[in-house]
């Protein structure tokens, strides 16, 4: 008989993004708890009945009871799931910690926090090998004892650990180091995997799921869970399925005029199904004239107030005095002449403040386009 259930990880509920503005920052915290209503969507369309999480549920030890308790309500909730519960290293399992807390607390009915390193039956094809995490550092690979553990004949073997494979992902930061071939040696049917926050292939049988809602600018794959279908010891399929509500991107971009800027305006909004969810982070290097640096800060509110979040880096775009950003200023005058000496400091290479030169440069433009806008009026 297949045995269907979701894979899933790192979900950190409770994480506080302060680099963010606060009704922001509430926003995506909110989105961690609606993400368990997604996940047993995703569950329940995929035909199965259980959810495995692979380390990290919360965030951190110190969570407040109330935060803990709406994690509980809503997983409770979802009644039609049973939920599968790994500490990680964020929650490890030692004593006085998240996890006494909520046995104190009360565990919902269909809510199996696994606690020790035992097999757990969830059906009567296929039991769990958990490895759960009793401290940040373990010292040892969590997963070992899985290689000595005997089930039944014919029984699917899924191995449930958060950490490192070795000779992948943050080896030199992960204190959690699991072997790459865990599968192999403890005859796994399947290894869900936590602490790499996007989804990966390890090998056939071995996956990291990620973190279903995104938590940081990607240099890996987040926002999705993995559905997986198991017919017996080794028949199985691995199916990935999108779970973000919000959506991180990080963007590089070289600009050589000001339509540059607004071409990678376009291709943002035209690629959001919501622009409203988006969160950028936009690194522009190349050159602008004094004219077109600033127009930047008038782009920069328009696309902001499109997006969810902006976070635009200009540290590497330079600027291009042009002779028509000069005349803007008058001609002549101690005012061109001043933007005259800081263009020749900033365009020295053997000038060590090229930089500051070049930021003088585009303040002192700015300042003069606004006089002259004042002017004007």
């Amino acid at each position: 008989m297949t045995f269907r259930f979701v894979h899933t990880a790192d979900w950190q509920i409770g994480k506080p993004f302060r680099n963010f503005p606060s009704d922001l920052a509430g926003e995506l915290a909110a989105a961690r708890f609606a993400s368990i209503a997604k996940i047993a969507e995703i569950a329940r369309a995929q035909g199965a009945a259980h959810v495995l999480v692979a380390g990290d549920v919360f965030d951190s030890e110190t969570l407040p009871n109330l935060t803990v308790r709406k994690a509980l309500e809503r997983l409770a909730t979802e009644a039609s799931i049973t939920w599968l519960l790994l500490p990680g290293n964020h929650d490890p399992a030692r004593l006085g910690g998240i996890w006494d807390r909520i046995q104190r607390l009360g565990v919902p009915a269909n809510v199996v926090p696994l606690l020790t390193p035992e097999p757990y039956a969830v059906s009567q094809d296929a039991v769990i090998l958990p490895a759960p995490l009793t401290s940040k550092n373990p010292g040892s690979d969590p997963t070992a004892w899985m290689d000595g553990c005997a089930t039944p004949a014919g029984v699917a073997r899924i191995g449930l650990a958060h950490g490192s494979i070795q000779g992948f992902g943050s080896d030199g930061e992960s204190a959690v180091l699991i072997a790459r071939d865990r599968a192999v040696t403890a005859n796994l049917t399947y290894l869900a995997l936590g602490d790499w926050h996007g989804l990966k292939r390890i090998s056939d049988s071995t996956w990291y799921s990620g973190t279903p809602e995104p938590d940081r600018y990607p240099g890996n794959e987040p926002g999705s869970v993995v559905a997986v279908a198991i017919d017996g010891p080794r028949a199985i399929h691995v199916e990935p399925v999108a779970s973000a509500h919000f959506r991180w991107a990080k963007v590089d971009n070289t600009l050589r005029a000001f339509a540059d800027l607004e071409a990678t305006c376009r291709d943002l909004i035209g690629s959001a199904r919501t622009p409203s969810l988006l969160l950028v982070r936009l690194a522009l290097s190349g050159s602008l004239s004094l004219a077109e640096h600033g127009q930047i800060e008038a782009w920069r509110e328009a696309l902001g107030a499109r997006l969810a979040h902006l976070d635009l880096d200009t540290a590497a775009l330079a600027a291009r005095p042009v002779s028509s950003d000069l005349e803007s200023l008058g001609g002549e005058g101690p005012l061109v002449e001043a933007a005259r000496q800081l263009a020749a400091l900033a365009a020295d290479p053997a000038n060590a403040d090229r930089a500051a030169a070049e930021r003088a440069l585009i303040r002192l433009y700015g300042f003069a386009a606004e006089a002259a806008r004042e002017a004007a009026t």
